[in-house]
């Protein structure tokens, strides 16, 4: 709130340096009409002749002197007349809305002076019912963080509890999924094993084929070759003409071809013999595989029953065990969201409350203080007295500018045409140069 200085010494206005500005700060308001740069009745006058002397003799010197620079000082001065009645349009203006914001004040302060003991009567109201509502949110605030502490704990307590239950339970179902997962690599094995058996017992297979097939085809080439010699054989002793030596040598052949035909025979029945051994052997092992798979595959099975029972019952447990650490926090956040609110109440009680305080303390400063409501009235309306000064003079420059306009319009006029046709000089001797060149 703006409340006027306390001066009790009064100056005239020839007796201190002019002001520029209006009042002090904005919304404040003189004290005294001679703290403001008043223009009397006397100044005006001085101004008006100052203004006739310098208007004719600066009017006579354009005249008689250069019209240039005649020309030129007139649009000074009429630049300078210009420029002091924006001034003072300026100081009106400020003078205005100082006064303007003064008298807000001051009718602030009446209507509250007007509705005092109203004012002071709602005011306690509102302390005394906002302090009962800022009590009561505190009490809540308080309650609610006691229990809520007292929820914490047992949650925390609750928390070591379940830990200390369920070790047990998480150790063995850790404990049987190591073995599960153990069964799970055996069995994996041993299905690669059996495949690996059943690969070998497809091979020795197709080797016995392989090889009896190559001795029998042996045997049987033999056999041809015999059956083939004793033919010609025959066919030479039938011939009177055959010469013995020929038969001989047919005889010869006979023998050896006999002879490997036993060799074929018996590399015939050695190689079935090992055949028969290299497939028995891989049957055996693919037998052996085959056992070994299925007793991996009951006890991969038998270990993953096992450990799923274990892990369906450390989740049930675990479970149950979450379901009750929830309802405790659950009535935690219940506590929080009781002191929050309890505590957006207290805070709005207490806004409440010091605004009530800060209106019952302006309404009895301004109880008790009736002289700044009276000395704001008289500062006022001194005030306006200047505002009315400031006004007519501000006028009086307008007018003062307009004649000077008015007198000084041909000077002006002749040095404005006297620059432009120097202008156009310039131009045309510039063109002229140019042309030349």
């Amino acid at each position: 709130m703006a409340k006027p200085h306390d001066h009790t010494d009064t100056k005239s206005a020839e007796g201190r340096a002019p002001k520029d500005e209006g009042l002090e700060y904005p919304g404040a308001v003189p004290v005294a009409a001679d703290e403001l740069d008043v223009i009397s009745g006397k100044d005006l006058d001085r101004q008006r002749a100052k203004s006739r002397r310098e208007g004719g003799s600066d009017a006579a010197g354009a005249d008689s002197e250069n019209p240039l620079k005649g020309g030129f000082g007139a649009i000074r001065q009429v630049r300078a007349a210009a420029k002091r009645r924006a001034e003072a349009h300026d100081k009106v203006r400020s003078l205005k809305a100082e006064l303007d914001e003064s008298q807000k004040v001051l009718d602030h302060r009446t209507k509250i002076e007007a509705d005092y003991e109203k004012i002071v009567a709602a005011q306690n109201e509102a302390l005394l019912v906002q302090g009962q509502t800022s009590a009561r949110a505190q009490a809540v605030i308080d309650q609610q963080s006691a229990e809520k502490a007292d929820l914490e704990g047992r949650l925390a307590q609750m928390k070591a509890e379940h830990e200390e239950q369920l070790r047990p339970y998480r150790e063995l179902m850790e404990s049987t999924k190591g073995r599960a997962d153990d069964a799970a690599k055996t069995l994996a094995d041993a299905k690669r094993q059996a495949k690996a058996a059943d690969q070998q017992l497809g091979e020795a297979t197709k080797r016995r084929e392989q090889s009896m097939a190559s001795a029998n085809r042996s045997v049987d080439n033999s056999q041809e070759r015999l059956r083939k010699a004793e033919g010609e054989l025959d066919a030479l002793k039938a011939d009177s003409n055959a010469s013995p030596a020929v038969v001989q040598k047919k005889q010869s052949d006979i023998v050896a071809e006999r002879a490997h035909l036993d060799a074929a025979r018996a590399d015939l029945e050695r190689v079935t013999s090992e055949c028969k051994q290299l497939v028995d052997g891989a049957q055996a092992n693919l037998a052996a595989q085959r056992r070994a798979l299925e007793s991996a595959e009951t006890a991969a099975d038998v270990a993953k029953r096992e450990a799923d029972e274990h892990r369906e019952e450390y989740e049930r447990l675990y479970n149950a065990a979450l379901a009750s650490e929830k309802e405790l926090s659950d009535e935690i956040a219940k506590r929080d969201r009781a002191i929050a609110s309890a505590g957006k109440e207290k805070q709005d009680a207490d806004a409440r409350q010091a605004e009530a305080q800060k209106l019952l303390d302006e309404a009895t400063e301004i109880h008790a203080t009736p002289e700044v409501s009276a000395e704001l009235a008289h500062t006022i309306a001194q005030g306006r007295q200047e505002l009315e000064e400031r006004m007519k003079s501000a006028q009086k420059l307008a007018h003062e500018e307009k004649h000077l306009r008015e007198a000084t319009r041909k000077q002006r006029f002749l040095f404005i045409g006297a620059i432009v046709l120097a202008l156009v000089l310039v131009a045309l001797v510039a063109t002229f140069v140019m042309r030349t060149l």
